[in-house]
C-alpha cells in the first residue's frame, strides 16, 4: 500500500470516529485499491476508481431493480461490487456489458421465483465472479430462466460461483464461446449442474465441485435442431459426485471433448462417464472423445438410492448409440472401482475406440464389455488394463495395439481465466457510536 493510499485510509477513520458514521472499504486482490464514505444500504455508490458498489438492503426487500439498474449502468471495463449479505431477487438479471465483472464474495442472492431467477451472462468479455446463488422451486423446470447461471455471450467467464437448489440447471450454456467456468461449487439443482449445449465451442469446466444434482452433473449435448454440434469442451480437475439421477459426464452428441483429471464418485443410476448418440433426445453423433487419468468409483451400486426409478445399467465408463454413431474415443490411464455392472462397455454402433492401462477393481459385471456392432477388430484396442491386479487377458475380437488418431479438446483454444477478477472482496467497518459527555 502506498503512502497517500494509507492516508486516505486513515483520515477516512478519523472521520468516522469523529461523527459516528458508516465507513465502507473495497478491498480487491488487484491494484488500484479505493476507500468509499458513506451509507450505502440498498444503494449503488462509486469509487475513484469508477467500480460501483452495491450493498444489500438489510429489510427483505426485493433488489432486482437495483442490481439490473447497477448493471445496466455499467461502461466497458467497470466493475459492480457486491458487499457482503444476502440480497432477495424476484426476476432473472440480465449481465450485458462488454469487458464488465459482477463480483460478490460474500454476498449472496436468493431467488423468489422459480420461473425467473437465473443470471443471464451475454455481455462479450463479461464476468461473474464469487456470488453464492440460493435457488428456489419445485417441480423441475426445462426452462432456461429456471437455471441459475445462463451462458450465451463470448468471451463469458464464471469464476468461484456456488449454486445452491434451483428448479433445472446449475449453469447453463448455450450459443456461447470461449468461455471458462472454473471454481465454481454447484449442489442440489434439481435437472443437470453444468450443461453445456446450443453448438457451444470452446469451453473450459476446470476445478469446479458438483454434488447432488438430479441429473447429470457435467453434460455436453449437441441437439440436431441446434444446427452443428457443441465442440471443444474440456471438462478437467472436477469433483463430481452423489447425483440420485443421471450420468457423471455425459457426451450425448458432440465433437472434441476432453474429460480428464475428474474424480466422479456415487453416480446412482447411470455411467460415471457416457459418449452416446441418443434418438429420443435427436442428437448428433459423438466423435473425437478423450477419456483419462479420472477415478472413477461407486457407480450404480447404492446401498440406499435416493431415486426409485430402475438403475441403467451402465458401465462405469459407457459407449452406446441408437440409429446413430460413436467413432474415435480413447479412454486410458482411469481407475475405475466398486460398479454395479460392467467396467467399461461399447455397444451398438460403435467404432475406432481404445480402452487402454486401465486399473478395475471390485467389478460386478465384466471390466470389460464389448458389444459392437460392425467394428473390426484393428479399430478396437484393448490393451494394458488390469482388474485387481491381474493382467486382463485381450478379450475376443480386440486388438491390443495399433494406429487410433483421437486428439480431445483443443487444449491451446481453450479461454485463459482471468486470475485477477477472482478473490475480490467487500469488507465493512462500522465504527462505535460517539460518546456523549461524562
Amino acid at each position: 500500500m502506498n503512502k497517500s493510499t494509507r492516508t486516505l485510509l486513515l483520515s477516512g477513520l478519523v472521520a468516522v470516529i469523529a461523527v459516528g458514521v458508516a465507513v465502507t472499504i473495497a478491498v480487491r486482490h488487484r491494484p488500484g485499491w479505493h476507500a468509499v464514505a458513506g451509507s450505502l444500504a440498498g444503494r449503488m455508490q462509486k469509487t475513484a476508481a469508477g467500480d460501483a458498489i452495491l450493498s444489500p438492503a438489510g429489510n427483505g426487500r426485493d433488489q432486482a431493480n437495483d442490481l439490473q439498474g447497477a448493471l445496466d449502468n455499467l461502461q466497458p471495463g467497470q466493475r459492480l461490487i457486491l458487499q457482503p449479505g444476502t440480497y432477495v431477487i424476484g426476476r432473472s438479471i440480465t449481465v450485458s456489458g462488454t469487458n464488465v465483472l459482477l463480483s460478490g464474495y460474500g454476498a449472496t442472492l436468493a431467488a423468489t421465483s422459480r420461473e425467473s431467477q437465473a443470471i443471464v451472462m451475454q455481455g462479450e468479455n463479461a464476468t461473474l465472479a464469487g456470488v453464492t446463488l440460493r435457488g428456489t422451486g419445485t417441480p423441475r423446470s426445462e426452462d432456461a430462466n429456471s437455471a441459475k447461471v445462463v451462458v450465451n455471450g463470448r468471451g463469458v467467464q464464471v469464476l468461484d460461483v456456488t449454486i445452491v437448489g434451483g428448479a433445472s440447471a446449475g449453469i447453463f450454456v448455450s450459443h456461447a464461446t470461449d468461455v471458462a467456468i472454473v471454481g465454481a461449487n454447484v449442489q442440489s439443482t434439481l435437472a443437470d449442474g453444468i450443461h453445456i449445449t446450443g453448438a457451444s465451442a470452446r469451453v473450459l469446466v476446470q476445478q469446479n465441485t458438483v454434488t447432488g444434482t438430479g441429473d447429470d452433473m457435467v453434460a455436453v449435448v449437441s441437439y440436431q435442431s441446434d444446427g452443428d454440434k457443441t465442440q471443444d469442451v474440456l471438462v478437467t480437475g472436477n469433483t463430481l459426485s452423489g447425483n440420485s439421477w443421471g450420468r457423471g459426464v455425459s457426451v450425448v452428441g458432440g465433437n472434441s471433448v476432453t474429460i480428464s483429471g475428474n474424480a466422479i464418485q456415487g453416480v446412482q443410476k447411470a455411467a460415471g462417464v457416457m459418449v452416446a448418440q441418443d434418438d429420443g433426445y435427436r442428437t448428433y453423433d459423438a466423435s473425437n472423445v478423450v477419456i483419462s487419468d479420472n477415478v472413477i468409483s461407486d457407480i450404480e451400486d447404492a446401498a440406499n438410492p435416493v431415486d426409485s426409478r430402475p438403475a441403467a445399467q451402465h458401465a462405469a465408463i459407457d459407449l452406446n448409440t441408437g440409429s446413430g454413431n460413436v467413432t474415435g474415443v480413447s479412454a486410458t490411464g482411469n481407475r475405475i472401482s466398486r460398479t454395479g455392472y460392467d467396467g467399461f462397455r461399447a455397444l451398438g454402433n460403435v467404432c475406432q475406440f481404445r480402452i487402454t492401462d486401465g486399473t478395475f477393481s471390485q467389478i460386478a459385471g465384466s471390466p470389460l464389455s464389448l458389444q459392437a456392432r460392425n467394428c473390426p477388430s484393428y479399430q478396437m484396442f484393448c490393451g494394458g488394463n488390469q482388474l485387481d491386479g491381474v493382467p486382463i487377458p485381450l478379450p475376443l475380437g480386440c486388438s491390443s495395439q495399433g494406429p487410433l488418431s483421437v486428439s480431445g479438446a483443443n487444449v491451446a483454444r481453450m479461454p485463459q481465466i482471468r486470475s485477477n477478477d477472482r478473490q475480490a472482496l467487500t469488507t465493512t467497518l462500522r465504527a462505535a457510536p460517539a460518546r456523549g459527555p461524562g
